[in-house]
């Protein structure tokens, strides 16, 4: 057959199927090695699926909450180059192995310049394509998160269009004229299709071809093409697929365009942020990333979707992906999570393995939860495993329990560049306030670039906060500066939100002021320190001042006095780096506060105060910078939660969930009077644990249990067995 007739045979195909679907026929009933060799047969009519919509933390369709279970698409013989060399029949062997192990979204990568070839010149081609999958989506029962603007995908790719000609693509106005175009053309077309999910306005951006993504490129762009797919669809929710924006304080980070979308994306790939995540895969830190993540990005006001996460069988076991993607999910899932999608489907097939981009990335090719022949690896039985389990849940009056523990993120790092609206200024400006640091102020001078270093010291910090509050059983949130904080029980502050090195990781300086009403009316804070500390008026709040500081590598904090769960003569040992001024000694005089613990020179390390009805704890070390510089930090016997435990036991810090077991979090997703709770082992080894709860539990039970049996509970609580890097999720009334 020439190249004119199959291309015109597998049009029929296509044409015919979608036809078949919408007179009410369906696709094939046949297994998946079946379909690959067979023609689609259409025998009985087919319901399509229910449109969904957001319903609090969850999503909804048919009146019943659900979560999005699956992976992202990329077809392991064509891979990238699907539409254009186009085979309808493995397309659908792909959907009915997806059905098979429990997929019920697919997120797929639309590319632009096959839907439009030139400008304004639509590819009726592509549009019929995007119909089939629809029809496959309906057959098998496999929700549609399409991606409109795929750019980078694919290790180092960025899939062009033909006519960019050197623009900015998220900048330059004729390219944002194209890209709305194209968003409003393929809305319209879709607008009522109830097998899309989501809308999903792009992949990981900003593109790397866009060398000046500021904050504002980012915005306008988010808000230009949400505005042109509302004009034609308010059905499908909209996202944008942001990867580590959240933690690079990205032009796309979620404060930017939290007013653009309904919810959030994370891809949380632990595995390629060695600074961060000084870990192997398989370990308490990575496999807390997710969820980081969630609580991070969600602060920003919406809720939180994974939409990609994985690791490459070129790299690891795939028995060691299991175990990371499922400690991962459960983890997430306790956070507040709402949809789970791995990347991602299939391996690359070796064909693909001489092309670009798949030439240039070998650990791309193999990161498939079934090989490229659909032969399933460990991961796929996960998914199946997970799949079955959420979809078991009833969401029905579920959210997420409230945090206990607050982690202040910085108005200055999550407010857009520019905005003065918290710059404690009233009325014109005879001469107005200029910044030397923001840049821009001279014609010509360049905006900021992203102080990477700032930024990974905060993120490192907030990132040991968030691991040792969940192991004292408090769940954290991240409210930003100027949001309600102040009613959470308890606010933690690692240095650098105490310091004055760079104004985009501290606090302003009027916090302190409200910091101080917060403790007085009966709040708990923490606080560490280091070199750089400044905190206006700090004796009133923490019963010490500010000397000096002091250069220093080995550190003990040696406790001199009781202190919640805390025994005098009991030791933490820290190494620091004695040319790095954010990690040395704040030295402290103290006056009101008591001293909890000293360091290795006899100096006040830990100090307690008592204001008002509130409690405050002051370290002048910053010991969580510390954790984030040191090589699996939570896989020895580092016990720092204890000193957030003390804190928590002294004032009366009321706990939801907690287990005995540090490497085992307990989360709570609860309605008024039933709900779920997630315990997750984060370790190696199986543990015994003993839960204990303050919710109104009158009856506990596996989720999955079918013989209805309550667990009982002892005078300590309830005693589960949790597998290593695996989890339970018990249901309670």
């Amino acid at each position: 057959m020439n190249c004119i007739s199959r291309r015109l045979a597998e049009w029929l195909c296509c044409a015919a199927c979608v036809a078949a679907f919408y007179r009410g026929d369906s696709l094939a009933q046949s297994s998946s090695s079946e379909v690959a060799s067979q023609p689609i047969a259409t025998t009985s009519a087919q319901p399509r699926l229910p449109a969904v919509k957001l319903s609090g933390n969850y999503f909804e369709h048919n009146g019943k909450q659900f979560i999005p279970v699956g992976v992202n698409w990329v077809p392991a013989k064509a891979a990238m180059q699907w539409p254009y060399q186009w085979d309808p029949t493995a397309i659908e062997a792909d959907f009915a192995q997806m059905h098979q192990l429990g997929v019920n979204t697919v997120r797929v990568d639309l590319v632009w310049s096959w839907f439009e070839p030139r400008p304004g010149d639509f590819n009726p081609e592509a549009f019929q394509q995007l119909s089939f999958l629809s029809a496959l989506a309906n057959r098998y029962k496999i929700y549609l998160n399409p991606m409109l603007l795929t750019g980078g995908e694919v290790g180092e790719a960025y899939w062009d269009v033909p006519y960019r000609n050197g623009r900015d693509p998220q900048s330059d106005p004729y390219m944002l004229e194209l890209e709305t175009d194209f968003a409003s053309e393929l809305s319209s077309r879709f607008a009522k299709d109830s097998a899309i999910f989501a809308w999903d306005l792009t992949d990981e951006p900003p593109y790397w071809i866009s060398a000046n993504a500021s904050d504002a490129a980012a915005i306008n762009w988010t808000r230009l093409i949400s505005s042109a797919i509302r004009r034609n669809d308010s059905l499908h929710p909209l996202v944008v697929g942001t990867s580590m924006q959240d933690l690079e304080h990205g032009p796309f980070r979620p404060d930017n365009i939290e007013k653009e979308v309904d919810f959030f994306s994370i891809h949380p790939y632990t595995i390629y942020k060695p600074k961060l995540y000084p870990d192997a895969m398989l370990s308490e830190r990575q496999t807390y990333g997710a969820a980081f993540q969630t609580a991070l990005s969600g602060g920003a006001g919406r809720p939180v979707m994974l939409s990609e996460v994985g690791s490459t069988s070129s790299q690891y076991a795939p028995e060691a992906i299991a175990k990371y993607e499922r400690t991962t999910f459960y983890s997430a899932l306790g956070a507040g999570t709402n949809g789970f999608l791995l990347w991602c489907y299939t391996d690359a097939a070796p064909s693909q393995y001489g092309k670009v981009p798949y030439s240039r990335s070998p650990n791309e090719t193999q990161f498939g939860i079934v090989t490229w022949d659909r032969v399933e690896r460990p991961a796929a039985k996960m998914l199946t495993a997970f799949s079955k389990m959420a979809d078991s849940l009833d969401l029905e009056g579920i959210e997420p329990a409230p945090a206990e523990a607050a982690i202040l993120v910085p108005d200055e790092w999550s407010k857009p560049y520019g905005d003065a609206s918290h710059f404690g200024l009233t009325g014109p400006e005879i001469a107005p306030y200029t910044s030397q640091d923001e840049g821009g102020a001279v014609i010509g001078q360049p905006l900021p670039s992203n102080p990477t270093d700032d930024d990974a010291r905060l993120v490192g910090a907030w990132l040991s906060s968030y691991i040792l509050a969940r192991r004292t059983g408090l769940k954290p949130a991240f409210p930003r500066e100027f949001a309600d904080w102040q009613s959470y029980p308890m606010l933690v502050l690692p240095s650098p939100l105490t310091s004055e090195q760079s104004w985009l990781i501290h606090l302003h300086s009027d916090f302190w002021s409200k910091a101080r009403s917060y403790v007085e009316n009966g709040g708990a804070l923490y606080a560490s320190l280091s070199a750089d500390a400044a905190i206006p008026e700090m004796e009133g709040l923490f019963g010490a001042r500010l000397v000096d500081h002091m250069p220093v590598q080995q550190v003990t904090l040696k406790v001199v006095a009781p202190f919640g769960n805390l025994k005098p003569g009991e030791t933490f040992t820290y190494s620091a780096s004695s040319g790095a001024f954010d990690q040395w000694a704040a030295t402290l005089e103290v006056n009101g506060g008591e001293v909890i613990a000293v360091d290795q020179d006899g100096r006040p390390a830990l100090v307690a105060h008592q204001l008002g009805k509130g409690k405050t704890l002051l370290c002048a070390y910053p010991i969580e910078s510390y954790l984030a510089n040191l090589p699996s930090a939570f896989e020895g016997k580092d016990r720092t939660d204890r000193i957030y435990q003390s804190l928590q036991e002294w004032a009366g810090v009321k706990r939801t969930v907690w287990t005995d077991q540090i490497s085992v979090e307990a989360a709570a997703l609860n309605a008024a009077d039933h709900g779920y709770i997630v315990l997750v082992n984060h370790s190696a080894e199986l543990k015994h644990v003993t839960l204990s709860s303050s919710l109104p539990i009158k009856a506990l039970r596996r989720a999955a249990a079918s013989d209805g049996h309550d667990l009982g509970r002892q005078s300590s609580g309830w005693q589960i067995d949790v597998q290593a890097y695996d989890a339970e999720v018990l249901s309670w009334k």
